[in-house]
């Protein structure tokens, strides 16, 4: 299989991929990668022993030249994979983003000789409709199978025939011991937001309910997590939201770090996990904190609601209802008890709901119903 990924760093969705095939490797299966040019990924999978190809890939956006090279750059590299493809004896091209068009072109090349996977790890409803639409039709005619990663996904492909859902895999390993959940020893309550800084992903939503829930409790500090993918876009996202926090006077409770590699230890450390996305199609974050043991508080922003049961695991509220998110910050940080049942019902809730069967042995048995359509 050849598994094309558009991370230009290591990201969540490629990071699901890489935990699935891992497992699935040692079933006989055998996957190589693709990434863009310079992608920070590259040497993250080269550790994990895969061999990985690059392709000066060009998404759609709304800069002109852009634009202007798109159609160009995917004419050539859809020729580039179809020839690596024929070159690492490829069988199925996998396309890790629902937008990345190159596998089709490959495909047409090979005479149709090659498959196509598409996995959906946007959620569609939230993009631009025309392209989401038009993505769609594709996958849903020339791809063998279109993965959706959640149910939330699942619903934007009713009536496509080759869609299924299947979930992203939990962690493989746990290095560390479970969180205790005690107090700690200044009597303060951390909160942590692990995501890479995009506009979107909810770190200024975040900022402002804890600037509400700290009024409140001023035993609260905050520590958000993660890279800006070496774009200027989020670099100055980030600069804007430390601009806020100095204005504000909250520099001595609010910390920014960047890109970690850990996230077993920082997820452990903390005592609540948020995360305010504005739209999620699955969210490995939020999968992650419940599987370390740590409270979750999560917006209803698309699949984080089928990761666990709110009120019991975790605590769900309104996408960008800031009053609602300070609330449940307030509320769970005042009760240490809450804090440790809620850890303990997500750890048992994700290991039930996404065991192997489910996920990763999901995707191998589709692997394998696609390889047995081509060889018939």
């Amino acid at each position: 299989m050849l598994l094309v990924d558009n991370s230009r760093a290591v990201t969540g969705a490629l990071n699901a991929l890489r935990h699935a095939t891992l497992s699935l490797q040692e079933s006989g299966l055998a996957f190589v990668y693709v990434l863009p040019k310079g992608s920070a990924a590259r040497p993250v999978l080269e550790a994990d022993g895969y061999i990985v190809h690059e392709l000066p890939f060009v998404e759609i956006s709304r800069r002109k030249g852009d634009l202007l090279r798109y159609p160009f750059a995917l004419l050539l590299n859809g020729w580039r994979l179809w020839r690596l493809a024929k070159r690492e004896k490829a069988r199925i091209i996998h396309l890790n983003d629902f937008y990345n068009l190159t596998g089709y072109l490959a495909q047409a090349l090979s005479f149709g000789r090659l498959r196509v996977i598409t996995h959906v790890r946007f959620l569609p409803q939230s993009l631009v409709q025309p392209l989401a639409r038009t993505w769609r039709w594709l996958s849903g005619r020339l791809a063998s199978r279109t993965v959706c990663v959640s149910q939330a996904v699942g619903r934007y492909f009713d009536g496509v025939v080759n869609a299924q859902v299947v979930y992203d895999p939990l962690p493989s390993t746990e290095r560390y011991p479970l969180p205790q959940h005690l107090p700690r020893l200044d009597g303060s309550v951390e909160l942590l937001y692990l995501s890479n800084y995009i506009p979107g992903k909810g770190q200024d939503l975040a900022l402002a309910a804890f600037r509400r829930a700290y009024a409140q409790d001023a035993r609260l500090r905050l520590r958000f997590v993660g890279g800006d993918m070496g774009m200027a876009k989020n670099q100055e996202f980030r600069q804007r939201l430390e601009a806020e926090v100095q204005q504000a006077g909250l520099g001595g409770v609010v910390r920014f770090e960047g890109f970690a590699a850990d996230v077993e230890h920082i997820i452990k450390v903390a005592d609540i996990l948020l995360n305010f996305s504005e739209s999620e199609s699955f969210s490995l974050t939020c999968l992650d904190a419940l599987f370390f043991g740590t409270p979750l508080i999560a917006s209803d922003c698309g699949g984080p609601a089928e990761l666990f049961e709110s009120g019991q695991s975790g605590l769900l509220v309104p996408n960008r209802d800031v009053a609602a998110m300070a609330a449940a910050i307030n509320r769970l940080a005042a009760d240490a008890e809450l804090r440790a049942r809620f850890a303990a019902a997500g750890r048992a809730f994700v290991r039930q709901k996404f065991a192997p069967a489910n996920t990763y042995e999901a995707l191998g048995r589709l692997y394998r119903q696609v390889l047995a359509k081509k060889a018939g």
